[in-house]
């Protein structure tokens, strides 16, 4: 990507990863903001969301933002949070550890200027399981409104959690699902990626004509307003997270969304965190896609090495770890008519979900809900009805598409399914590279091919939903672990979520395992 947008700007004009945050001629600077515009934003912290620092038992990023795109603003004088154990006994008043725009490139006219702020704190030496209390300014005196969040657990504690992706920012529907997932209080969202859609048309990069940084302030204020300031929000990028900017387009993603990546993936963007006995790693699926190839290969291979290291650190012999969740844009299972399975990590990351026994692949992309049947080996090893229960370990792992966040959805199919919505003669299709795939990318170039998979497909839905995965943690007499996972709906019309009083459960799945830990 950074070679084609360089062929078109210029490589100068292109920030790169290393001048993240560095003011001067790379970054275009709006004019300064007038005296009313300024106290307006110093009087509110704005939209403010939360993630797991690098341990969730004992930290916390918190982010907020300041200023909008819809008119020049200063940068924060004094970006601070407090927090401690009540509202009125914060304790703890600390600077923010960045405060920044998104890098744009300068020398370009005509094109949507990022006037926000956004700045993030990590608080450390917090305790486990523990909730407290905190507020955010930009000037050091006047505060937003007392927020909370709550720690991990210590040990291996019961919990829930939520996913779903492909969110956009239509209140009729984006804004109805954040409420829905808040209303089922979880102790943390997890996110496949396409959030804002600042990019709409992904492939079109770097074309700045359909660029709308703007979407994102639209995007916080949807999602702070209704959970994100108390849920920790773990997100994965996708597709439409690559923007035309820094050299892999994530400059955008990674200066709003503080979370603890880990540069030895060979990524900006990849990060794993572990709750209770389970592990979560949230991979790039765009380093790898057939189907998505702006991005196909840039890591070289680093992030495949890199998620074997961690699979195998998660399975070694006293690991406390007995599920493993990995969470990715594109889908390596899907009968969906748009996008479809995609072969780039189906083939190279598939044979790593069989030998370490993932349990459980959350992805996005296609903006509809598919369970497939446990797959070992490129096969369905059994199929497992609504209500059913999977052992892992011995058959294989289960591929949720979990696409209904609030975007547009997508109502066809191909093939047949065990159950769900209908589809037609056509054999589902497969993104795959004409002259094979590699964890360095692939070669010759994408084609779209009839899936030589068949019987994947245990459920299907096009519909607004989200998942509901509630662990059961194993105890001192008994060792056995549970995840229960169970895909609901709320009540909806062809253009809107109408209420999610009662959400239907449309499909569920049990993942059963022994502890050993």
């Amino acid at each position: 990507m950074f070679e084609k947008i360089s062929r078109r700007y210029g490589r100068r004009q292109v920030l790169t990863a290393a001048t993240l945050g560095v003011a001067g001629g790379l970054v275009w600077r709006p004019k300064a903001a007038s005296g009313s515009e300024r106290a307006a934003d110093a009087t509110t912290g704005g939209p403010q969301w939360i993630a797991f620092g690098p341990s969730p038992t004992t930290s916390m990023y918190v982010n907020w933002s300041s200023g909008s795109a819809n008119g020049a603003s200063d940068p924060p004088s004094q970006p601070q949070v407090k927090w401690g154990s009540s509202a009125g006994r914060y304790g703890t008043t600390q600077d923010a550890d960045h405060s920044r725009q998104v890098p744009m490139p300068a020398g370009v006219t005509g094109e949507p200027v990022e006037n926000t702020f956004y700045s993030n704190a990590l608080i450390r030496s917090l305790s486990p399981g523990t909730t407290y209390h905190y507020s955010v300014t930009n000037d050091g005196s006047n505060w937003s409104a007392d927020r909370t969040f709550t720690t991990a657990g210590a040990g291996l504690p019961n919990f829930r959690f939520t996913a779903f992706g492909d969110q956009a920012t239509k209140p009729r529907t984006s804004a109805q699902m954040v409420s829905l997932i808040a209303s089922r209080k979880p102790a943390f969202h997890v996110s496949p990626g396409d959030l804002a859609y600042a990019t709409p048309k992904g492939e079109k990069i770097p074309d700045f004509d359909s660029f709308h940084p703007a979407l994102w302030d639209n995007y916080f204020n949807i999602i702070s307003k209704t959970g994100t300031h108390s849920i920790p929000w773990m997100a994965s990028v996708g597709a439409h997270e690559v923007e035309p900017l820094e050299r892999h387009g994530y400059a955008g993603f990674v200066t709003r969304f503080a979370q603890p990546y880990d540069a030895a993936s060979g990524t900006p963007v990849a990060h794993t965190f572990r709750f209770g006995n389970v592990a979560f790693i949230h991979l790039d699926g765009n380093d790898l896609s057939a189907q998505e190839t702006i991005n196909t290969g840039y890591s070289g291979g680093a992030q495949t090495a890199w998620l074997k290291k961690k699979l195998a650190g998660f399975r070694a012999a006293g690991s406390p770890i007995d599920f493993i969740v990995v969470v990715c844009d594109c889908c390596c299972y899907s009968t969906n008519r748009s996008h479809g399975s995609d072969g780039g990590l189906r083939d190279v990351w598939g044979p790593l979900f069989d030998k370490y026994h993932v349990d459980l692949v959350i992805s996005g992309h296609v903006h509809a809900y598919e369970r497939s049947n446990p797959m070992r080996a490129g096969k369905a090893t059994r199929r497992v009805a609504r209500g059913g229960s999977v052992h892992p370990v011995t058959d294989g792992t289960t591929y949720i598409n979990a696409g209904g966040g609030g975007n547009n959805l997508y109502k066809t199919w191909y093939g047949p399914t065990d159950a769900g919505d209908a589809g037609n003669s056509t054999p589902a299709k497969i993104w795959r590279w004409r002259d094979g795939d590699s964890a360095k990318g692939g070669h010759g170039g994408p084609v779209q091919r009839t899936d030589p998979v068949k019987h994947f497909s245990a459920y299907r839905h096009a519909a607004w939903s989200a998942l509901l995965v509630d662990v059961t943690a194993p105890t001192k007499s008994n060792k056995t672990t549970r995840m229960r996972i169970r895909a609901i709906r709320p009540t909806q019309s062809a253009s809107a979520v109408t209420s999610i009083a009662s959400p239907a459960v449309i499909d569920s799945v049990t993942l059963v395992r022994t502890h050993h830990g």
